[in-house]
């Protein structure tokens, strides 16, 4: 009798080796700090990707691991090992949708982050980058690590990427679903920052918003780049044709930033722009006699006295001057 009860306990803990998992007994200690870089980052109750779902930590949030498994794991085009967290939630997480956490430099890394989920910090875009979700925690992460951020040039950084975010979130609204939850409540947060354009049909962030953003970092860098990005930020209305009203679209949008900016890294882009349109302006001139009358040309050479000389300029010029002789 004793040796079969020796038997039968020898085989259940041959067993139990067998069928316990292999974490549990591989896991080795870890305690250098990390961030998510992902959305929505799911934390699970046991190191693997079927195991229950405990929690989820936001985009930007700063982790420190107690243990990482003692393996690496494969989850769709990523390898990494699985770390153990704590705070402020309890349980692994996959390292592939997470990276080092230096503390000494969060400016930098929070930089690096939005810039991973929106792209370059003058890329001109409205829509198409992020989906609603996504683009809700960038938006809330940028707008945080803004008010803490020590560097100038990257707090303005992270100021235009929350507006940035905040339009690639109104922009992802199904339409006509803007005064539904979850997308009302947020939209209404957002107070004056915000327009509605009847013509398009959805929110937009108020160009006034970011022309007041260059503003407040005109004598750093990052203001160049916030005035650009001023300069295509959507208006209400619509022109309709009408040349005069194309004018002064002009004038308050790329006019506005050689305004502010006449010696601006994007001085050449803004011309060009203004000059495609001043080609359509000239094609129709001849039907719209007179509302060329209407026309500012006075606050145009106002706007290009400033420039350095190029080919660019000279064609702007140019153009405006067939412009104007079209309309005596």
């Amino acid at each position: 009798m004793r040796l079969i009860f020796k038997i039968l306990t020898g085989l259940s803990l041959y067993l139990a080796a067998q069928f316990t998992p292999s974490y549990a007994e591989t896991t080795t200690a870890y305690q250098i700090p990390k961030i998510t870089v992902g959305t929505g980052v799911r934390v699970r109750a046991n190191p693997t990707v079927t195991a229950t779902e405990v929690g989820k930590l936001p985009f930007g949030t700063v982790v420190v691991p107690q243990q990482r498994s003692a393996t690496q794991a494969s989850i769709g085009a990523k390898k990494d090992y699985w770390y153990n967290v704590n705070t402020p939630v309890k349980g692994w997480v996959f390292g592939g949708l997470l990276q080092d956490y230096d503390a000494k430099n969060p400016d930098k890394i929070a930089v690096q982050l939005v810039r991973s989920k929106l792209g370059k910090v003058d890329r001109i875009a409205d829509s198409g980058i992020l989906n609603y979700n996504d683009a809700l925690e960038v938006s809330q992460f940028a707008q945080q690590a803004a008010s803490k951020a020590k560097s100038v040039d990257l707090a303005g950084d992270l100021q235009l990427a929350y507006l940035q975010a905040v339009q690639q979130g109104l922009a992802a609204i199904p339409i006509n679903q803007e005064k539904k939850p979850p997308y009302a409540a947020w939209i209404k947060s957002l107070g004056s920052q915000v327009f509605y354009h009847e013509l398009a049909g959805g929110y937009y962030v108020d160009a006034r918003r970011l022309w007041k953003l260059a503003d407040q970092y005109k004598q750093a860098q990052i203001g160049d780049v916030i005035a650009w990005q001023a300069a295509h930020a959507a208006l209400g209305g619509e022109c309709e044709g009408f040349i005069e009203c194309i004018s002064y679209r002009l004038q308050i949008t790329q006019g506005e930033y050689l305004k502010r900016y006449p010696k601006g890294q994007y001085v050449t882009a803004a011309l060009k722009e203004i000059n495609t349109d001043l080609d359509y302006m000239l094609k129709d001139a001849p039907n719209q006699k007179d509302n060329i009358k209407e026309i500012d040309f006075a606050l145009w050479d106002k706007l290009l006295a400033p420039l350095n000389p190029s080919p660019s300029l000279e064609h702007t010029k140019q153009l405006l001057n067939k412009i104007k002789a079209l309309g005596k």
